[in-house]
């Protein structure tokens, strides 16, 4: 859902209509597992994606007939990819998945706008959407709410309140959806979590691109330059947040940096690079990283070492920064301060 849900926001704030396709269950070997979505748009473009190929033209095909059935209509699709549709798909996968299709209007705009916020803000949430129907017929979306994590459901009929809570728990611990089986229908339970963050310190040529790749890449973006008129929404649009703070040297004053998130420092000069990463250097950060040439990392160790900094954790920066692939431009070292990022990411969740 992450990777769709802003056009789906914005979609539904400019006054525009979309099924929103959601993999709300996946086993096996699958092209896209649990959680994964894709928005259709009237006239068939899309935003995101439930694995391509059969799978993806089957719900699209879905979706046509939903946005003809009128406001709240929603179809649940369950797929076995061990068959024909796996083989007339190219797929070689083995799994199954169900698909969750259900048509949206501006009304549900609030709702969205309210997930949106939450994960561009490092929360996790919690979407409920109530659906009155049999399994396999058409079904209708009576009732959506967003839920931050100890917010309490409002009632469902025919669902116990302690159960909901339960449900809602399991789904943000393990980042998976589920559907609860109730009275005339179902509830789906659909956790949103963050996706790791990466402060940008510095809001010059390097990180305009760079923010720009690493969202694209799956990160949350975070700006940071006590220059307004480089840090602002004008230049970084897409940037989940872009913070002024007073000075560079209380950059990281208030921030919550995570084991999970990435620090890159790309500010205007060492001495603003050696601040930054003395502080970024006492963060949990999972990568930190510093622009520069050998020269310029060797005078900021060993003013860093002055400083008192333990050996150990100069280490841990990343200088040059980016994998090494003859960058040049800033958007080329964009892609390899990126491709860095993504490195470390699968590195720490085990090359899943």
């Amino acid at each position: 859902m992450n990777d769709c849900l802003r056009a789906v926001r914005m979609a539904l704030e400019a006054g525009q209509e979309l099924v929103l396709a959601t993999i709300v269950a996946s086993g096996g070997s699958t092209p896209r597992g649990a959680g994964a979505a894709m928005a259709v748009r009237p006239d068939a473009s899309i935003e995101g994606t439930v694995g391509g190929g059969l799978l993806e033209a089957r719900a699209m095909r879905a979706a046509g007939e939903l946005f003809a059935q009128g406001d709240g209509a929603a179809v649940l699709q369950r797929h076995e990819l061990d068959n024909e549709l796996a083989a007339r798909a190219d797929m070689v996968c083995g799994g199954q998945v169900t698909v969750l299709l259900e048509r949206l209007d501006p009304g549900d705009a609030g709702v969205f706008a309210a997930l949106d916020d939450a994960l561009r803000q490092g929360r996790r949430a919690v979407l409920l959407t109530a659906l009155e129907g049999p399994a396999g017929g058409p079904l209708r979306a009576t009732a959506r709410v967003a839920l931050a994590p100890g917010q309490q459901p409002p009632p469902w009929p025919g669902h116990d309140p302690a159960a909901l809570a339960e449900a809602r728990d399991t789904a943000l611990e393990t980042g998976r959806p589920g559907l609860l089986s109730g009275p005339g229908g179902f509830l789906a339970v659909l956790p949103l979590v963050p996706q790791p963050a990466v402060f940008l310190f510095g809001a010059g040529h390097v990180s305009r691109p760079t923010a720009q790749v690493a969202r694209i890449a799956g990160f949350r973006t975070v700006v940071l330059d006590d220059r307004p008129e480089f840090a602002n929404r004008q230049r970084f649009p897409d940037a989940d947040a872009v913070l002024v703070p007073p000075s560079m040297d209380r950059a990281l004053d208030g921030l919550e940096v995570g084991e999970a998130d990435s620090l890159v420092i790309v500010t205007r000069g060492h001495l603003h690079d050696k601040t930054v990463l003395a502080a970024a250097l006492r963060t949990p950060a999972r990568y930190v990283g510093m622009i520069g040439s050998l020269r310029k990392r060797e005078a900021v160790y060993a003013a860093l070492r002055d400083e008192g900094v333990p050996e150990a954790a100069i280490a841990r920066c990343h200088c040059p920064i980016g994998l090494s692939i003859g960058a040049r431009t800033p958007e080329e070292i964009a892609v390899s301060i990126v491709a860095e990022l993504v490195q470390c990411r699968v590195a720490a969740e085990g090359g899943k």
